[in-house]
């Protein structure tokens, strides 16, 4: 990330700041959450991460100017097949729009290709989510298809569109952008 951004594992003093954006109902909807927890089962969900570190998931806090203004996860890490899912919310809404999800997105990447040495990093955005879908999209993120009505919550069904990136494909966009740099 740039200068002042930058992504690290999370910290359990974290937790009670994230626990606020799950009560924003628009970043509420956004993510998909029906029903925003207390902030004892927020955080006694976080616990068991704390507590017995998981090989399959990688927790990060999104960090600006020492301020925590958003979360980005790898999940569903499989070194069988050397695919992951990733998924981030930026809660501070003064940082939408200012590039700091796809600088942590682009963090994240280097370390599923480079370190886990992983083979497809993919992720699932619901189709209401332009902004999402458009910073994917802005990061070559190819669209691999549409899980049509695919979860019920608000009293309706939605889709959710599936992107993916293979390690060779970030390889060469990186190649690109130093070239063009």
């Amino acid at each position: 990330m740039d200068k002042e951004g930058r992504i690290r594992p999370i910290k359990r003093e974290d937790v009670a700041v994230m626990h606020a954006w799950e009560l924003d109902d628009e970043i509420a909807y956004l993510s998909g959450i029906t029903r925003p927890r207390s902030l004892e089962a927020f955080k006694a969900s976080y616990e068991s991460y704390f507590v017995k570190m998981d090989n399959t998931l990688r927790l990060y806090s999104i960090i600006l100017n020492e301020r925590v203004i958003g979360r980005i996860e790898l999940g569903l890490i499989d070194r069988e097949n050397g695919t992951a899912a990733f998924g981030i919310v930026i809660g501070d809404r003064d940082c939408w729009g200012q590039g700091y999800g796809k600088q942590a997105i682009l963090e994240l990447l280097r370390e599923a290709f480079d370190d886990l040495h992983l083979h497809k990093v993919y992720c699932e955005v619901y189709a209401f989510n332009e902004r999402s879908i458009r910073m994917v999209q802005a990061i070559d993120f190819r669209q691999d298809g549409v899980l049509r009505e695919h979860e019920y919550f608000r009293n309706e069904h939605h889709d959710l569109v599936v992107f993916s990136m293979l390690q060779s494909e970030f390889k060469t966009k990186l190649k690109e952008e130093i070239t063009s740099a």
